[in-house]
């Protein structure tokens, strides 16, 4: 028996490492002001023209110089299996933190200018960039969507800690973030009371908490087709329509979500914010934040 489960788990590691290896990633190097930061670089092709840009930051055991170990974990094999399951166009990024740094400081300009390295020469698609991240990635990404309100579509920080982030630059991104009841390291209270912060700003979030999962089980498990479909439906131009001229595009259907991303039977009767997505006749979609009021008809 446990030479069975001792060949389950090999054949696991050696299937989630080939996913990383069947995408071809390459070895890559970034340098902004004396500071160099390798990263490994995947290109996924897809239905999109333009492909969107997937930023992952690794947590803390995967620092280090050998521009590898970032790609064993496995939420990023999640992240990367969904995208082309969905035929997305894409690029994946994943930097790996030198050891004797974090995310935050002085890489977080660094990863800023790197990203915007791929929209600025038109690589990516500057409206679909997200960003992930688990325990210290996850904190990493708490302080990238602080530092840099302006970048990202939509994010996903699992089982960080966004103590000391801007709570009012931080709602200016939509995100979902995971936590669970047994995590030793990172606390629920703390992340409950951030979002509570981010209220009074508008903010759009959803979180999830999971009953008896551990930090690892956290930063492992998170990635599902639910809250994958969540954070990609985001994009930063609320008008901005890939594949569609708007003087001659017809719309075909118009679909609407409450914040939580949950589908609405129907057009809002009610006053609030909402999310109407829009399908035109040549595939294009656009998705924009709306204001409803409430009828005045009785």
């Amino acid at each position: 028996m446990r030479r069975f489960t001792l060949t389950i788990i090999t054949l696991l590691t050696i299937t989630l490492q080939a996913i990383a290896t069947d995408l071809s990633f390459s070895y890559e190097k970034f340098t902004l002001m004396g500071n160099t930061l390798q990263y490994r670089k995947a290109v996924i092709e897809g239905a999109e023209a333009k492909p969107l840009l997937v930023l992952w930051l690794h947590g803390g055991s995967c620092k280090g110089s050998d521009n590898e170990k970032q790609l064993t974990e496995v939420g990023i094999d999640s992240v990367c299996h969904y995208l082309v399951r969905n035929n997305h166009s894409a690029i994946v990024i994943a930097p790996q933190c030198p050891s004797d740094k974090s995310w935050g400081g002085v890489m977080t300009g660094v990863l800023r200018a790197l990203v915007l390295s791929y929209t600025d020469d038109g690589s990516a698609d500057a409206d679909r960039m997200y960003i992930f991240g688990g325990s210290m990635g996850g904190t990493g990404t708490w302080t990238m969507l602080s530092t840099c309100p302006e970048l990202f579509a939509a994010a996903m920080p699992v089982a960080g800690n966004p103590s000391g982030c801007d709570a009012e630059k931080v709602a200016q991104t939509p995100l979902f973030t995971v936590m669970g009841t047994a995590d030793a390291i990172m606390k629920i209270p703390t992340v409950e009371d951030f979002l509570s912060s981010m209220d009074a700003f508008g903010a759009e979030y959803r979180m999830e908490t999971e009953e008896g999962w551990t930090h690892e089980d956290t930063c492992t498990r998170s990635y599902t087709t639910n809250r994958l479909d969540w954070v990609f439906s985001h994009s930063r131009s609320s008008t901005a329509v890939d594949n569609i001229e708007q003087e001659t595009a017809v719309p075909t259907s118009v679909v609407w979500f409450d914040l939580s991303g949950r589908r609405l039977s129907s057009s809002p009767s009610s006053h609030g914010v909402f999310i109407r997505q829009t399908t035109y006749d040549n595939g294009g979609i656009t998705r924009e934040k709306t204001i409803t009021y409430a009828s005045k008809n009785k």
